[in-house]
């Protein structure tokens, strides 16, 4: 990206080069504009507006300005007028946005009392601390809005109250300038936390029945902790608003398996704010790609939104061919799977992935393509999560992912030739000893001898 380049004209070309039939965005929902603007202003932050939006904050007005502006007709001209709006608003308010998650106690294992992903915190509250909150909502909403304008839960029959015994309730605290930014800040790592929940909580044994089964369109979605039915906002210790959203509430909380919280203490704090040059995004973004995934209505969703989070863990360039993020993979998945077998099934899966994303052909997701995307987005999830745990840099696992599965000759070899070109010596060393490493701590490749990569 050139450096004379204005934040305006940087949104600008992203706007105009948005793709029209690509595959779902990973990001708070359908909010592509959002999730492409979001990453160009992470990588530029124009002078024009660094006096009145803070860096911190810029993601968020540009979420806020690009939804208020993606229906009109002149996107760039709206945004450009709600981001203006938008950002010569310098007052600063104290906002809480309580909400619930459909998980309850189970086996002496209770839900986690602080979550974080990245720059958010969320913290869980005591029952009486949710009803009070519901309570201040009903009697606000109750004078100003249609009673059949409301959600069930904020609706004062007893029987609409989610239950105290299935859901356990959560509140987020933040400084902004409007409660729509307030959860749009909240809602760009919510997934993320999510992710690590299910990443720890749902059994991932491989459904091997289900492989068999053909089926497409509309699933039985597996039980998993979803996004919550509804936000309750409020600015300065006064209640400001609610957001409803298309989740119904669920009749049985999902009930935290034994274990959950030994397991759960490797995640919570995980990833950290800021990312550096580490995998830290990357992996982020997989967990949030795997939330997506197990709450999509439909395989073809739920079957993009896994590829999306294998690409980001294998570090895929876009340029590449679609079946190299999933060979990327196989040092990842290799404990799991007879790779011979997933091998020969990779061309019919990138050739799936290409006909839903590019031809428009009505090519059928079946609930095997699901789960043998799932699993091995989990076992990518669980392996590079644990390199990182043991320090493994990024150029380390880069090195996992391009040599893991070689010979100890083919790797010397590969350093023998890199020694020649001193420009590419150094990276390229850390990769292969990367790949050394991993292989070291592994027991036995006796069985992956005969899948090695040229």
């Amino acid at each position: 990206m050139s450096d004379d380049l204005t934040l305006s004209e940087c949104v600008k070309r992203a706007v105009e080069l948005l793709p029209e039939d690509d595959e779902p965005m990973v990001s708070t929902g359908a909010d592509e504009y959002a999730l492409l603007v979001r990453r160009i202003c992470v990588e530029k932050q124009s002078p024009d507006y660094d006096e009145a939006v803070e860096e911190r904050h810029i993601a968020d007005v540009v979420d806020q300005a690009l939804s208020r502006a993606q229906d009109e007709e002149d996107v760039f001209g709206a945004f450009q007028r709600e981001f203006g709006q938008l950002s010569n608003s310098s007052e600063q308010y104290h906002f809480r946005i309580f909400f619930p998650l459909n998980m309850r106690t189970g086996r002496g294992e209770n839900p986690p009392e602080t979550i974080e992903a990245n720059s958010t915190t969320i913290r869980r509250v005591e029952n009486d601390q949710w009803e009070d909150a519901v309570e201040a909502a009903q009697t606000a909403e109750s004078t100003s809005a249609a009673p059949d304008s409301l959600p069930k839960i904020l609706q004062e029959e007893s029987d609409t109250r989610l239950s105290t015994r299935q859901y356990s309730f959560y509140v987020f605290e933040t400084e902004a300038r409007e409660a729509a930014l307030a959860r749009s800040k909240l809602q760009r790592d919510l997934d993320i936390i999510l992710g690590k929940l299910n990443f720890t909580a749902v059994d991932w044994q491989l459904e091997k029945d289900t492989m068999d089964e053909l089926r497409s369109l509309n699933r039985t979605l597996p039980d998993a902790i979803n996004r919550p039915p509804v936000y309750l906002l409020f600015k300065e210790e006064e209640y400001d608003t609610f957001q409803a959203t298309q989740v119904d509430p669920s009749g049985t909380g999902f009930r935290l398996p034994r274990g959950f919280n030994a397991d759960f203490k490797l995640v919570r704090r995980f990833p950290p704010a800021g990312v550096g040059e580490s995998c830290d995004g990357e992996l982020s973004r997989g967990f949030r790609a795997l939330q997506a995934g197990l709450t999509a209505e439909r395989n073809e969703n739920a079957f993009l939104y896994y590829w999306r989070g294998i690409e980001e863990i294998t570090f895929h360039d876009r340029g590449d061919s679609s079946k190299n993020a999933l060979e990327r993979s196989l040092p990842l998945v290799h404990d799991s799977f007879n790779l011979t077998i997933l091998k020969s099934v990779l061309e019919s899966l990138a050739d799936k992935r290409n006909d839903i994303v590019h031809s428009g052909i009505e090519s059928p997701v079946y609930d095997r393509d699901v789960i043998l995307l799932r699993q091995m987005l989990y076992n990518s999830l669980n392996e590079v999560f644990a390199l990182r745990e043991n320090d493994y840099s990024k150029n380390e696992i880069i090195g996992v992912l391009d040599y893991g599965l070689h010979e100890t000759g083919s790797l010397e070899q590969k350093e023998d030739s890199h020694q020649e070109d001193y420009l590419e010596l150094e990276n390229s060393l850390e990769e292969l000893e990367g790949a050394r490493r991993w292989r070291k701590e592994r027991a036995s490749f006796e069985d992956v001898q005969h899948i090695q990569q040229p």
